[in-house]
């Protein structure tokens, strides 16, 4: 299953599973070190402890790279408001 790394609380990784709609608390040192938050990543449920888990790396870059057209666009857009500024 996929999930993506929403935070991080203390020793903790918070990963959603949208799928499934519900999350999942993993240590951070049984993620991968290229891990961090909004990470994209594949969820292996296994008789240890805690699931296997990798990084999606396509997955990953293709969602940066969707967040940095966005800002981009909101970057370049026209700046005409037709909300007043107070001087």
């Amino acid at each position: 299953m996929k999930g993506i790394i929403d935070r991080f609380e203390g020793d903790l990784a918070v990963i959603l599973i949208e799928t499934e709609n519900r999350e999942i608390h993993v240590p951070s040192r049984e993620l991968p070190e290229a891990c961090t938050v909004k990470s994209v990543v594949h969820i292996e449920e296994s008789s240890e402890t805690y699931p296997k888990i990798t990084l999606d790396a396509a997955a990953d870059q293709e969602n940066k790279q969707k967040s940095s057209d966005l800002r981009k666009a909101l970057l370049n857009r026209e700046k005409n408001s037709k909300l007043k500024r107070k001087k």
